[in-house]
Parts: C-alpha cells; sequence; structure tokens
C-alpha cells in the first residue's frame, strides 16, 4: 500500500470523523431542547397539581367545619330543648 493511498484513506477517515461529531453535536442540541420543554412541561404540571391541592385543602376544611357545626348543633339541640 502506497503512502498516498494510505494519506487519501486517512483524510477520508478524518471526513467521515467531522461528520460524525457534527451529527453527534445536532443530536446533542436538540436533546437538550427536548430536556427544556420537558422540564417546562412538568412545571406547569407541577403547579397544576399545587392549585388542587390547595382547592382541595379549602373544601376539606370546609367538609370538616360543617360536620362540626352539625355535631355542636345536635348535642346542643339536646340540651336546650330539655
Amino acid at each position: 500500500m502506497s503512502a498516498h493511498a494510505l494519506e487519501v484513506r486517512m483524510a477520508h477517515l478524518e471526513g467521515a470523523y467531522e461528520q460524525i461529531n457534527h451529527r453527534l453535536g445536532t443530536v446533542e442540541q436538540r436533546l437538550a431542547a427536548l430536556e427544556v420543554r420537558v422540564d417546562t412541561g412538568f412545571a406547569r404540571v407541577d403547579e397544576c397539581f399545587t392549585r388542587l391541592e390547595s382547592r382541595f385543602d379549602q373544601r376539606f376544611m370546609w367538609i370538616i367545619g360543617v360536620l362540626v357545626v352539625s355535631i355542636l348543633l345536635t348535642i346542643v339541640e339536646r340540651f336546650v330543648a330539655h
């Protein structure tokens, strides 16, 4: 194998490696963009769950309040009626 043929083959391999490097860089950039989009989506979902949790807490407190008042009214009614 001549030195010239070896140099041509090496140049071809170097070009192929550069092309692979470029493609992997593009893939890496696209994955980074996807990661940002996924993180943004999860942040929005977390925000929705936080609001939902707050609403459930408010409703729960209202139910407990109504339940306590109902029990107290029943007890007071028994003592006052006699």
